[in-house]
């Protein structure tokens, strides 16, 4: 496993959209903690005291408020991690690599191993980031740091590592079945907005199956966050149901690519 790990790590590395990709989303990811702040400065200074209320007071990067936060909005940003997905098998496609693999010895059971490998190394890197970027904002801003909260919520993390793992290999799998990079990102892109619209027009009498929809699914793992600073209800906990539902879909997906290739003249 390894070794098909170095050998598709040698060839991404060797992309440029690879590292400015990379870099983008790390920029953001560390940076969106920090642009948060000077927004709430930026309220304080223009006089928008809430009733009274110091804005630089509002919890959204205090322990343990932060995990919840930060993952919720860190999925957003997972396109950055799917273009680099795509890029990368799609390229395998277009300069006939992956036949020259296989044509080597690689096998296509290798092939799927050695880009779910991949995947699962940029999902890991992305999360252990969050991770680090969580455990430090949150030491910095938090008042009156209690150990005990420092780790309440960090369950998030998980839950965000899920949510992108599952996203990478469904864009894995459009990639293998459209071939083209510009149009994988394009359905990519507005499937999501899609699935909301088909839920959102589903009978009442099963409107709950729209929740087990693919990236529904994977959406529920961390719900929104935000409404709670306005005295609103929110789930504040990670749904083992999703949790299961998540992990069923990326079994789906794997099994969807690896009869695609069984059955593909590559």
């Amino acid at each position: 496993m390894l070794r098909l790990l170095r050998i598709d790590l040698l060839k991404l590395t060797n992309y440029r959209a690879f590292w400015v990709l990379n870099i983008l989303y790390g920029l953001l990811i560390i940076g969106i903690p920090a642009g948060v702040i000077e927004f709430l400065k930026w309220l304080k200074s223009i006089g928008a005291d809430f009733d009274e209320f110091d804005p630089m007071k509002i919890p959204i990067l205090y322990f343990p408020d932060i995990w919840q936060n930060i993952t919720y909005v860190y999925t957003l940003l997972k396109i950055f991690m799917a273009i680099i997905v795509v890029i990368s098998i799609s390229n395998e496609f277009s300069y006939k690599t992956v036949r020259q693999n296989i044509i080597d010895g690689m096998s296509r059971v290798d092939f799927l191993k050695s880009k779910l490998s991949t995947i699962f190394l940029l999902s890991l890197g992305s999360a252990a980031l969050v991770f680090l970027t969580g455990l430090i904002t949150g030491s910095i801003y938090t008042p009156d740091i209690e150990f005990s909260e420092m780790f309440d919520g960090a369950e998030f993390v998980l839950a965000y590592f899920l949510d992108l793992f599952g996203f990478l290999v469904f864009a894995f799998l459009l990639t293998i079945l459209l071939k083209r990079s510009a149009l994988t990102v394009f359905i990519l892109m507005i499937y999501r907005p899609l699935e909301l619209i088909i839920i959102a027009q589903l009978p009442r009498s099963i409107e709950a199956i729209g929740e087990y929809f693919p990236l529904q699914s994977m959406s529920n793992l961390i719900e929104v966050p935000f409404p709670r600073y306005i005295f609103q209800e929110i789930q504040d906990y990670v749904s083992l149901t999703f949790v299961v539902a998540s992990f069923a879909w990326v079994v789906l997906f794997v099994y969807a690519i690896h009869s695609k290739l069984k059955s593909s003249d590559l």
